[in-house]
């Protein structure tokens, strides 16, 4: 066992201390050394690196909306060395710029305002080394909207499409407020008649969905509350089976009709919620005496005259019945 180990202890020491490895780890230093160098060299140099700051709006008044507000940050580009660069990748830019509202402010019932670039990139300039140049700012436009206490009501209106599976119906879609409040200039408030919403699209529904809205975008446009919860109901088709009575129309007074069989099996595809109110008395099987004075047989071919609200596919059993044309008693009873 002893033995063993010695044997693997010159083993690696023939490895780390013989000629090759020597060589080896005499390439390795000039290797680093000469990294080194070239990472110094190169971080002296100048470049352009993309940094992301902060936007905040502040000092904005109890009685003033925000219609349409900044954006949440600003994307610039500065040219620096790379030593400064690497500073900024490690430590990025904290600090949020602030644009004061009392600064902008003409005191306006309802405004919209563009904050100059130029102010913009010197609040930035603040954060940064006195030797680093912004070469571009992006958006290149910054502005906000905003209102004072210009507003009126206007209904919800939902947009988009809303369909359920095959199996399936909508029922009734709600909403958690059926109007809002819509705060924008005058000349924009004229011509809105409806708080339209973003484009819904839910297909092949099978049951009850909840779903939060937003409201259609526009500029100097605030909707309060901004999001509304959209309820869509939906219920389900069922079958249903009623036997409705075979009835004559237009028959005179001294003829009566009769069918073998005087009834009929409907059946039909019903929604859920109508399913205890739909009953025989709502369907129509009736035969007119005109019609069999051009039927040329002695069966008739059953059809409905009309479907109740909410009924689809119905079908009647059976389809065809044989009839008879009869005196009735009364006239009998006189010859």
């Amino acid at each position: 066992m002893r033995y063993g180990i010695v044997k693997v202890w010159v083993r690696i020491k023939s490895l780390l201390f013989g000629k090759k490895s020597h060589d080896f780890f005499v390439f390795l230093f000039f290797f680093v050394v000469s990294s080194g160098f070239w990472l110094l060299q190169t971080l002296n140099e100048t470049f352009e690196m993309e940094l992301s700051i902060p936007l905040e709006l502040k000092n904005v008044p109890e009685n003033v909306h925000i219609t349409t507000g900044l954006p949440s940050q600003v994307n610039f580009t500065i040219r620096e060395r790379g030593t400064t660069l690497l500073r900024f990748f490690r430590y990025s830019v904290h600090n949020a710029i602030e644009v004061d509202f009392d600064k902008y402010d003409a005191g306006l019932t309802n405004a919209r305002v563009q904050v100059p670039t130029v102010d913009v990139q010197r609040m930035i300039q603040k954060q940064l080394g006195v030797t680093s140049h912004i070469t571009s700012m992006r958006p290149d436009t910054l502005e906000y909207y905003y209102n004072r206490g210009v507003a009126r009501r206007l209904p919800v209106k939902i947009c988009g499409s809303i369909s359920a599976s095959p199996q399936n119906y909508i029922q009734t879609i709600s909403l958690s407020k059926d109007s809002v409040m819509v705060y924008a200039p005058n000349a924009v408030l004229d011509t809105m008649q409806y708080a339209y919403t973003q484009a819904v699209n839910l297909s092949m529904m099978k049951e009850n969905t909840v779903h939060n809205v937003t409201f259609r975008r526009m500029k100097g446009v605030e909707y309060e509350p901004n999001v509304v919860q959209m309820t869509a109901h939906v219920g389900y088709y069922a079958e249903k089976t009623v036997e409705v009575p075979i009835i004559g129309l237009n028959f005179p007074g001294d003829k009566e009709l009769r069918t073998f069989p005087s009834k009929a099996k409907v059946t039909f595809r019903v929604e859920s919620g109508l399913y205890q109110k739909i009953k025989a008395e709502n369907f129509v099987l009736a035969i007119t005496y005109e019609e069999l004075l051009q039927n040329p047989t002695d069966k008739y071919r059953l059809h409905l005259k009309s479907l109740p609200e909410g009924v689809t596919n119905a079908r009647i059993s059976p389809r065809e019945v044989d009839y008879l044309i009869e005196l009735s008693e009364m006239e009998g009873e006189g010859q």
